[in-house]
């Protein structure tokens, strides 16, 4: 019950960092997004590690998070550029089906999953697809080759991310963390120095750019510990649901309306959560 409490923190965590996300990256780049929230996220963990006291593993297994902060980096970027240049409908539920990738490694090493968790998993990820969708228009249409992309880029990419946490997770979940968040930063300095963005924000921007950051770190150190507590495939679904909370969130507050293919979603999704959870 602990990795799934803990999993459901990361979807939440992610869900309304995405929401903030996606607002933000409509008005400003993305690689300066990128930059201050990453920042801020850096800065949560140096403060956790060192009120933690606790020295550094040396394990190679550690390495994953690396390659975590690399992943989590480009997959970002796929889905703020995607959602600032393409249709919303295509990139957030193609992005969602990152869930998949978990899912095939968790079965390869060999979780077995109960009957019952299989049927959540599948309502889980139908469900957050469809919360996802948006009714089509001639306008996302001619945005879709804008979007495919980028979507399979933060699918792909979240996937991945996924699997080499619960790697890395396995030696000190927070530690992996940390790695993870300071390698995504460091990874980011090779794109900024390429194309020299504007590194220049408006201070009526920062809260919400640097909660961003918090809000991200968070939910991947969430995500991190729950690797440890639960199985792989079963952590990964719920995490991977963020998109629905991100979809929500402009309901409630942009008043944006939804219509009943994802009011089911949502019933779905929280289904497929409770099965997964009594298995």
């Amino acid at each position: 019950m602990l990795a799934v409490s803990l999993a459901l923190i990361a979807c939440l965590n992610w869900g309304i960092s995405g929401f903030l996300a996606g607002m933000k990256s409509r008005i400003m780049p993305v690689l300066t997004l990128l930059v201050f929230s990453s920042m801020a996220s850096l800065a949560m963990f140096i403060i956790i590690m060192g009120a933690r006291g606790v020295p550094f593993p040396r394990d190679p297994r550690l390495l994953y998070a690396v390659m975590g902060g690399a992943c989590g980096v480009g997959a970002l970027y796929c889905i703020y550029r995607g959602l600032a240049v393409g249709a919303i409908s295509v990139v957030v539920p193609v992005s969602s089906l990152c869930a998949l990738v978990p899912v095939f490694a968790g079965l390869a090493i060999g979780e077995v999953l109960h009957p019952i968790q299989v049927f959540g998993i599948l309502l889980a990820i139908g469900g957050g697809v469809m919360v996802s969708l948006e009714k089509n228009t001639i306008a996302n249409k001619k945005r879709f080759a804008a979007s495919i992309l980028p979507a399979l880029g933060a699918a792909l990419g979240f996937g991945v991310f996924f699997v080499v946490m619960d790697l890395a997770g396995t030696v000190d979940p927070i530690w992996a963390a940390m790695i993870s968040r300071s390698s995504f930063f460091l990874f980011l300095l090779p794109a900024v120095l390429l194309k020299r963005p504007c590194l220049k924000v408006k201070t009526t921007h920062l809260p919400a750019v640097f909660a961003i950051g918090i809000l991200d770190g968070s939910a991947a150190l969430a995500y991190t510990i729950a690797t440890t507590k639960g199985l792989l495939s079963l952590v990964s679904v719920i995490s991977s649901l963020y998109p629905a909370v991100s979809v929500l969130l402009a309901a409630f507050i942009l008043k944006e309306r939804l219509r009943g293919l994802q009011f089911l979603g949502v019933a779905l999704a929280i289904t497929g959560v409770t099965l997964i959870s009594a298995g």
